[in-house]
């Protein structure tokens, strides 16, 4: 990999992130397309194999660093649901479900940490990385989480090479924030491995949506674009796009109360009724290792 060839690019991503306003000190939550972002590195860079793959990679990574600065803070997305599934969590080793440069993280930076929620941790670094890898949230998104984190410290979500419709997970804190109708407290509890490799069985909840609703999520990156709260570039082949999420959350809690949520959601034969207040809950819990619902 010509180190030279390397550094411009580099040099490049770093100019455009800051034309995007990700500068030092901001609070970046990164989605991407790592298999897109790889093809047409590989092509332009002349990457041969996979160790250079992983050190463009790394270098991608570095690069977000310099972009924020030791006084910002980066956030990688390392979902896995299996604990709903009633399978055992280890905080080391279970691997995250949404993307290969968040489990690149994970088992390559040693830089980062791991927060603790089961269903949605995050791989985090700088400046406020302890803060959140320290949160102790049973709850997935509102609370004391990284998600209300994002929300009060002008937190960005940076997608590179992919868009808001399969990255902004953020809509669900606003959903329970709002307590939309349709959604509902789940806990459940499993086997669980923590950082020091005490096993023991914890409780963790997530507000779910009623499987009586059907929907698919609809919001695209137009949608935060015309709403005056995202940039989007082109970049050496593949998109990025910014979304300021405090502006996000109320652009997305607007269209929830006075729109019906439509630029976020298609529903198939529901409409957002707020005047229902019966909420019900569900327990999944473990019984001879099988996961067991519960209705309420």
């Amino acid at each position: 990999m010509n180190a030279t060839i390397l550094k411009a690019y580099t040099d490049e991503l770093l100019e455009t992130l800051e034309r995007m306003g990700i500068r030092k000190g901001s609070s970046v939550y990164v989605g991407s397309d790592a298999t897109r972002i790889l093809l047409t590195a590989t092509k332009e860079l002349e990457l041969k194999g996979k160790e250079e793959q992983y050190a463009f990679l790394d270098e991608l990574i570095n690069t977000l660093q310099k972009a924020v600065g030791e006084e910002g803070t980066l956030l990688f997305p390392v979902y896995s649901w299996t604990f709903c599934k009633g399978e055992l969590f280890d905080y080391k080793n279970t691997q995250g479900r949404v993307g290969f440069l968040n489990n690149f993280v994970l088992n390559n930076r040693k830089d980062f940490i791991r927060t603790k929620h089961p269903l949605y941790s995050l791989m985090v670094w700088g400046k406020d990385a302890d803060f959140l890898a320290g949160l102790d949230n049973q709850n997935a998104w509102t609370g004391n989480t990284p998600f209300t984190y994002l929300h009060k410290n002008g937190g960005i979500e940076l997608d590179l090479s992919t868009t808001t419709l399969r990255s902004m997970t953020f809509k669900h804190y606003v959903e329970e924030t709002l307590q939309v109708p349709y959604r509902h407290p789940k806990f459940f509890m499993g086997e669980y491995i923590d950082a020091e490799g005490n096993k023991e069985t914890r409780t963790y909840s997530m507000y779910v949506r009623a499987l009586e609703v059907k929907m698919e999520s609809c919001q695209n990156d137009d949608f935060y674009l015309a709403g005056n709260c995202a940039v989007k570039e082109s970049f050496r082949g593949w998109d990025m796009i910014a979304v300021d999420l405090p502006k996000a959350f109320e652009l997305m809690k607007d269209d929830f109360l006075n729109n019906g949520g439509k630029n976020i959601y298609t529903f198939e034969d529901y409409e957002i009724d707020w005047t229902d207040k019966d909420k019900r809950y569900e327990i999944g819990y473990l019984k001879d290792r099988k996961l067991i619902g519960v209705n309420e």
